[in-house]
């Protein structure tokens, strides 16, 4: 008996928290959080792009940063809301084998946090590297960096390494 009760508070805990709409805080501490990033044009330009779940955090800047910490930050920088999703479904199983037994299911899926979850933010940006040779030459010293602004408190930078020249 105290086993299903277990069971039944972990589902509780998980209704009420797709509900809630909530995403888990990355390691950076932002939600979702991913940069991804890659050199076009012959190395000329780094097209960065920035995705996050989070309500309460924004793309402030994105910048290039250069190995002797000269900031190159973008000009331009796109930033759009994209929802995903999730309806109610149904899905009907067969299976058999060489026994002669044949078995039938039907499966009902209703997602527990509503039909839509957190929207995901997505930021691109495009940057001119400044010193292509310096580029290629250093390119593990060069770094991406992504201010996050926060509805309260001071902005958070984040660091990822550039990509690799082509």
């Amino acid at each position: 008996m105290r086993a299903w009760r277990i069971i039944a508070i972990g589902i509780l805990i998980a209704t009420l928290t797709g509900c809630a709409g909530m995403a888990p805080a990355g390691r950076d501490g932002v939600p979702g959080l991913a940069v991804v990033s890659r050199t076009l044009a012959g190395n000329d330009y780094v097209e960065i792009e920035v995705l996050h779940r989070s309500l309460n955090h924004r793309v402030k800047q994105i910048a290039l940063v250069a190995p002797d910490g000269a900031r190159f930050p973008s000009r331009d920088m796109r930033t759009e809301s994209v929802r995903e999703a999730y309806r109610p479904g149904t899905s009907i199983g067969v299976s058999g084998g060489s026994g002669g037994r044949i078995g039938i299911g039907i499966g009902f899926m209703f997602p527990l946090g509503g039909l839509f979850r957190n929207p995901a933010y997505r930021t691109r940006a495009l940057i001119r590297v400044p010193d292509k040779a310096s580029y290629r030459r250093e390119n593990k010293d060069w770094k991406i960096s992504v201010v996050m602004g926060t509805r309260t408190g001071k902005p958070k930078t984040i660091l990822r390494p550039a990509p690799p020249p082509r």
